[in-house]
């Protein structure tokens, strides 16, 4: 079996793991759209997920990028109100994602899925 055939095989269950794992809900004071554009656009953060260290940025030009050790994606945001969705158009988890943000403090953020993102 070819190298390339027996990673995408390793790749196949995280990428699946990754996208199918569901996060608690969470309930608490969102951040406003101003809040959001202040402290998470364009800046660099970092979440765990299925055990893996994934990396996000939303940049202040509308792109997104998402990366992890066995995979990336890439797409674009809009910010509206105090939510702000992500459409990735490359990656496994393709398609769009729509969060609010509670502020945690020490440059930490609770999206709505119950994920906490850290400031890098």
């Amino acid at each position: 079996m070819g190298f390339q055939v027996r990673k995408a095989m390793l790749f196949l269950p995280l990428a699946i793991a990754f996208c199918a794992i569901p996060a608690q809900p969470v309930h608490a004071d969102a951040m406003t759209g101003a809040e959001i554009t202040a402290q998470i656009i364009g800046k660099d953060l970092v979440t765990r997920r299925a055990g893996m260290t994934v990396h996000l940025r939303y940049d202040r030009d509308g792109s997104v990028t998402v990366r992890a050790p066995l995979f990336s994606g890439r797409g674009r945001w809009t910010l509206a109100g105090g939510t702000l969705c992500m459409t990735l158009t490359e990656g496994p988890r393709r398609g769009e994602t729509c969060h609010t943000f509670e502020g945690m403090g020490a440059d930490s953020y609770r999206n709505s899925e119950g994920q906490i993102l850290r400031q890098q």
